[in-house]
């Protein structure tokens, strides 16, 4: 099988990227072979990415000469920016020669945040995906309301990036972090994450217990996405949060109990997941969560809320709780640190070699009596 997908692609800092180069690695494994068409030109691109969307003439050449049975588009908004009209344009050129397979990321909060446009572009690359998947069923009724035909049900894999270049003790020593409770905070900071709401979960742990909150650390390891385009108020916007975050977390008193990284290379994610007690998504809208699945992998509980997949994905935890509630969030954290050490239950069916069988049972379904 010859998979072209079309998606970010490290060493471009998304997730969306790093979820496709894992499946990738998963169907080269498995004797299957692909090839990645990425949103603009990337420095430094592995051999594997054969083209960008901003030049559709050289990428339709380059795709066939590379003579796809299936494409896949792992597609969300703020993955494409304003290429995201780019893809609709290469399936147009396509013109059906190969079969669509496209896997919706972000509907939900891509619907809810652009309204109207932005149904209407997830309806314009529906329409031309032979088959539509998505990772939680809020999403998948999403989308079969949006005219995808029997939108499928595709669970996010559970299986880690590349192994630690260092080990937990190295991160936290660089940081000074030595004998401190840990908890991280990973991935994009997007207002949509709640970030101020556990900067006030942190200070109201503070108030409560003081010698409890003083054993704590929060380490929020990741920085806003970069935008194009229009996309770029979005971007204006993410910074305006984590700058209110910052300022809230000065005047609660909290401040030195954070610690910031930025962007984590692939080398360090291991090092920080082992690290930390427990990973917090204080989410106030979700759809799936890429780091709580990244979590599950390593085995490191996950405090969250129940917004949007985030209630699928935590079903049945004792560490969810509404979303935008400092003081049950605090709470929550409270009990957790008190009590322990605290297992993380196996989920059946997200196992990456599960996943990719799933994926391979898809695409032979869709290029069967080609």
């Amino acid at each position: 099988m010859r998979v072209l997908f079309v998606s970010p692609y490290p060493p471009a800092k998304d997730g969306i990227g790093t979820y496709t180069r894992v499946v990738g690695g998963s169907l080269t494994a498995a004797g299957h072979t692909f090839a990645v068409a990425v949103p603009r030109p990337l420095e430094g691109a592995p051999p594997e990415v054969i083209g960008h969307l901003g030049d559709l003439d050289a990428l339709t050449t380059a795709i066939a000469r590379f003579a796809p049975d299936v494409v896949h588009v792992q597609f969300a908004v703020p993955a494409f920016g304003t290429r995201s009209r780019a893809v609709r344009r290469l399936l147009n050129r396509l013109g059906g020669s190969v079969p669509v397979v496209a896997t919706m990321h972000e509907v939900t909060r891509d619907t809810e945040l652009l309204r109207g446009p932005g149904r209407a572009l997830y309806r314009s690359v529906v329409a031309r995906a032979s088959r539509v998947t998505a990772h939680t069923g809020a999403a998948v009724a999403l989308l079969a309301r949006l005219g995808a035909r029997e939108p499928v049900l595709l669970p996010h894999f559970a299986a880690p990036p590349p192994p630690a270049a260092r080990k937990p003790s190295e991160v936290r020593a660089e940081h000074g972090l030595d004998g401190a409770r840990l908890l991280l905070m990973f991935g994009f900071i997007h207002y949509h994450k709640g970030l101020d709401d556990l900067v006030r979960a942190l200070a109201l742990l503070a108030e409560a217990d003081p010698a409890l909150a003083a054993e704590v650390r929060l380490v929020v390891a990741g920085s806003v996405r970069r935008r194009s385009g229009l996309f770029r108020i979005m971007e204006a916007v993410d910074h305006a949060h984590h700058a209110r975050a910052r300022r809230l977390a000065r005047r609660l008193g909290v401040a030195d109990q954070i610690t910031s990284t930025a962007f984590v290379p692939d080398g360090d994610i291991a090092a920080w997941f082992g690290a930390a007690e427990a990973v917090v998504l204080p989410y106030r809208r979700a759809e799936q969560s890429g780091v709580a699945n990244l979590a599950l992998a390593y085995g490191t509980p996950v405090l969250g809320t129940d917004a949007g997949g985030l209630a699928e994905l935590l079903a049945g935890s004792p560490w969810t709780v509404p979303p935008a509630r400092p003081d049950l969030l605090a709470a929550m954290l409270a009990r957790f640190l008190r009590t322990g050490p605290h297992t993380v239950p196996a989920r059946p069916g997200t196992g990456l070699d599960e996943v990719t069988g799933a994926l391979v049972a898809l695409y032979r379904s869709v290029t069967d009596g080609r």
